[in-house]
Formats: C-alpha cells, sequence, structure tokens
C-alpha cells in the first residue's frame, strides 16, 4: 500500500448513498447513474489517453528501474501501490495497454467497464484527475463544446457504476489523488480477465 497524504480527510466510496444519492427521489441526477455524461465521456477518454502516453513515456525513460529510485518524478507508476514499484518493464507495458483499452470503449461507444484489476487501477486513477480537471476547469475544447448538464460533477456515481465491486481497495482524497489501502492482489494476477467478462484480444499490440 501506498503512504497516504489523506487519512481522515478521504471521501466515502463504497456505496451511492455517500454521495447523497437516492434512487428513489427525484433527483436530476438520478438518470446519469447508469451512465456517463458526455461531459464525463469526453473528460474520461482524454485522461485515459493522456495518461497511456505518459505511461509509455515512463518505461522508455526508465525501463526497469525501480520508482522508489526516483519516486514523485514519475507520471504515472509512482502513483501506483508501493508493491508495484519494483516491476519490470514487460509488466510496467500491459498495465499501460490498460488506458488504451478503455479508451477505445469510450470511442466506439460502448462503457469502460473495467476487466481487470489493472484496468481497474487505471480506471481510478483517470477519473481522478478527470475529475481534478472538471474541477479546475483545465479542460480542452472538445469538452468545452459540450452541454453541461447534471451530473457532470457527480464522479461518486459514475464510480459506483462502472466498478460495481471492488478488486483493490482505494479512497479519493479531498485533493483529488488517491490512497491505495491494505495490500493489493499480486501483481502476476492483475491482467486476469474478471469472472463474467470477455478477455481482451491477445494480439491487440501496444501503442509502442
Amino acid at each position: 500500500m501506498n503512504a497516504g497524504n489523506c487519512s481522515g480527510t478521504a471521501l466515502a466510496q463504497n456505496d451511492a448513498t455517500a454521495s447523497g444519492f437516492d434512487m428513489t427521489s427525484n433527483n436530476p441526477v438520478a438518470a446519469f447513474r447508469l451512465k456517463l455524461t458526455p461531459r464525463q465521456r469526453e473528460l474520461l477518454r482524454t485522461q485515459l489517453r493522456v495518461n497511456s502516453e505518459n505511461a509509455y513515456d515512463d518505461i522508455e525513460e526508465n525501463g526497469d528501474r525501480p520508482v522508489g529510485e526516483l519516486a514523485g518524478r514519475w507520471r504515472v507508476f509512482d502513483r501506483l501501490p508501493e508493491e508495484t514499484w519494483v516491476l519490470p518493464a514487460w509488466w510496467r507495458r500491459q498495465f499501460a495497454r490498460g488506458f488504451d483499452d478503455l479508451a477505445l470503449d469510450l470511442e466506439v461507444g460502448h462503457l469502460p467497464y473495467p476487466r481487470s484489476v489493472a484496468e481497474e487501477v487505471a480506471l481510478m486513477l483517470c477519473i481522478a484527475d478527470a475529475k481534478a480537471a472538471l474541477m479546475n476547469g483545465q479542460y480542452n475544447d472538445n469538452v468545452a463544446a459540450l452541454p453541461a448538464t447534471p451530473g457532470d460533477d457527480d464522479w461518486q456515481s459514475a464510480t459506483n457504476s462502472l466498478v460495481s465491486g471492488r478488486h483493490i481497495d482505494w479512497q479519493h482524497c479531498l485533493d483529488d489523488s488517491l490512497e491505495w489501502l491494505g495490500d493489493p492482489p499480486a501483481s502476476t494476477s492483475w491482467f486476469n480477465p474478471f469472472s463474467g467478462f470477455e478477455p481482451r484480444p491477445v494480439d491487440r499490440g501496444f501503442r509502442r
């Protein structure tokens, strides 16, 4: 696990009621409980592609080097649980590919349901980034051109919709970072498909 910087200040995550969401009410956000708003989709797609590029840059610049030697100077891999920091470049490349797999889901009109532990971690990193980008107004013209709708800032419901059962535990901090909790699954299992999900094509290749 990571030494978190948000103990005692985390936002509740596990159920919809933590955000005041009530499926039986007339809350206008309720319509977005099982889908993403247009702005959420584009924000998330953008962050998935950006993090993919950043992850491959990390690999090209650092190879098999343990993260701990340069913690704080990486783009992606120092944001993962510390138990993964010593893993080799081939493992990191497989993790990086998860960002693109989820982005492609969105680009073909599907919701980006994670199919493995690696994809679940990648998705949560990008939800945190998308939430921060929206809150700070730091998004591109593609997002700005989309209509603002109720639910744009309801990332709690978006998370609950996409991750119905956790395979690794985390909490969102008030500064929109993530803190990993407990012991993560063994790194050898991170790319195994979840039960009930179709595996990704084995011949899909890598971005680079």
